[in-house]
């Protein structure tokens, strides 16, 4: 009898089990189109690098014939969400939808059925956050939202590992995208607020109603998540000295350019090395032409971390757009599922 040998071959290693795991969607707009256009192009990926079956279980939409921007099964679509919520087999919702009490309803549900949840839902997390990670704590899963601040950029990753080993003193930045986009814009000569504001609704930057964005708001909302990171403090956004762009024009811009200087909204907060007190506040500054603020221009993000050891660092990257944020959304997929690849375990269920 002739016993064949073969080659040592990496081919020849014994496939790993392939586990599926179960997401469903809630919302399908800007965000939620993009999500699932990177999944689709990465589900062969998944499989081959992470023995993971991505399966859309379900999505949920407030209008069933509204045209949409990617072709999903219309067989996937429900406008009754608790659906997802009662589905036991699911084990991953990813929260897109926006607004406030309808999504954090729907949130602390998901957490309470021992679904992970992923969301880039700030408005929920700038009021609820410390709440809401109490429950996923309690109900043994995770709650993520990467996506929520800077778009593709993991400033909070960063927060949370300086954070460790290191004093955070410091947070400054440009953290909203819309707005960075109009100022880059009006610095360009003969461009109005109201021109630029125009070309960033046309690109997509830019709600048609602009108010959450140049007002400041959405900055104020996205620092507060970031000072809970950086400090372990909740400010909510009522607490966040506010103010916007709207009476910033272009010849406020050009009186700064003849300083060496040009205008962008930043969002900062500091703790008193003394007493611990966290301020936080988002507002117009005229920066240097040499800082890197500077030098961020459309719809780009940058946060500078103080530490007192670590001394500044400062991260960069596309903060607005529907592909940005679902990087961020399906970054977090992915950390969940490498957990699991090293615990072997799931805290709700094995996918």
């Amino acid at each position: 009898m002739t016993t064949e040998i073969r080659p040592h071959s990496l081919f020849a290693r014994p496939q790993k089990h392939i586990r599926r795991l179960r997401i469903a969607l809630a919302g399908f707009g800007v965000v939620g189109t993009g999500v699932w256009q990177v999944l689709t192009a990465k589900r062969q990926e998944f499989r081959r690098q992470f023995s993971t079956e991505i399966e859309i279980a379900g999505i949920a939409v407030r209008d069933l014939e509204k045209p949409r921007d990617a072709e999903a099964p219309a067989t996937l679509f429900t406008d009754r969400p608790e659906q997802l919520l009662e589905d036991g087999s699911i084990d991953v919702v990813l929260e897109l939808m926006g607004g406030r009490y309808e999504a954090a309803s729907f949130i602390e549900r998901a957490l309470e059925g021992r679904k992970h949840v992923i969301t880039a839902n700030k408005l929920v997390l700038a009021h609820e956050l410390p709440r809401l990670a109490t429950v996923a704590e309690r109900h043994g899963v995770e709650l993520l939202y990467s996506a929520s601040v800077c778009g593709s950029v993991p400033v909070l990753a960063a927060l949370d590992e300086l954070r460790e080993r290191d004093n955070i003193r410091s947070i400054r930045g440009i953290v909203n995208g819309s707005t960075n986009f109009i100022l880059t814009r009006m610095a360009e000569p003969g461009t109005s607020y109201e021109s630029a504001c125009a070309e960033a609704r046309a690109r997509g930057f830019l709600e048609a109603d602009p108010t959450l964005d140049v007002s400041g708001a959405d900055a104020a909302q996205k620092l507060s998540v970031l000072a809970y990171h950086a400090f372990r403090e909740h400010i909510p956004p009522m607490d966040i000295i506010t103010e916007g762009i709207e009476r910033i024009t272009a010849e406020d811009i050009a009186l700064a350019r003849e300083h060496g200087e040009t205008i962008k909204l930043i969002a900062g907060a500091s703790k008193h090395p003394e007493t611990g007190a966290v301020e936080a506040r988002v507002r117009p500054e005229r920066i240097p032409v040499s800082h890197l603020f500077a030098h961020t221009r459309d719809e780009f993000n940058a946060l500078e971390i103080a530490a007192v050891h670590a001394g500044p660092q400062v991260l960069y990257g596309k903060g607005a757009g529907s592909l940005p944020t679902a990087s961020a959304v399906v970054s977090d997929l992915v950390s969940l599922i490498k957990a699991d690849n090293d615990f072997n375990t799931s805290p709700s269920r094995n996918f």
